[in-house]
């Protein structure tokens, strides 16, 4: 969501401008609505109630792509912390600006 948002995963809530805020809501639903389409993102074991394995995770453009190219402009892929928690971002599209 972030990486469609062109935001920086660092960037703190309380500094959103409304266009920003609403963006993040706007992609996050599409974000959602494709992922349920595709019954999920299978990492590692996942699987639904039925038994089935989604497929999301091969749309995932930035998640655990660490030193992979980025699609849009080519520069590597990194993984940082945030909160203690992995994120994978691309600094060019996801610039810090603050």
């Amino acid at each position: 969501v972030l990486f469609l948002a062109k935001l920086h995963p660092e960037t703190k809530a309380c500094t959103l401008n409304i266009q920003q805020a609403q963006t993040i809501l706007t992609i996050s639903k599409k974000v959602l609505k494709t992922a349920i389409q595709l019954g999920g993102t299978t990492i590692s074991t996942y699987e639904s109630q039925q038994g089935i394995q989604g497929t999301f995770q091969n749309s995932l453009l930035v998640h655990s792509k660490q030193n992979y190219l980025c699609f849009n402009c080519k520069t590597k892929i990194i993984k940082i912390k945030v909160g203690g928690r992995g994120t994978y971002f691309c600094p060019s599209c996801q610039k810090h600006t603050q």
